[in-house]
């Protein structure tokens, strides 16, 4: 029986850990928009590149 505990205690630790990390991840996704990166340091094709 204590051993059966520990398993559930440990699942619904993991279960809550997961939880929080993503509803963590969810609204740090909505603050900080990916477009952003984009804009700040766009990345460079072939085309773009100058040589002397």
């Amino acid at each position: 029986m204590g051993m059966a505990i520990l398993w559930v205690t440990v699942i619904g630790f993991i279960i809550c850990l997961g939880l929080v990390g993503g509803v963590f991840i969810y609204f740090l996704r909505g603050a900080l928009p990916s477009d952003d990166s984009k804009r700040i340091d766009p990345i460079k094709t072939e085309n773009d590149e100058t040589h002397p």
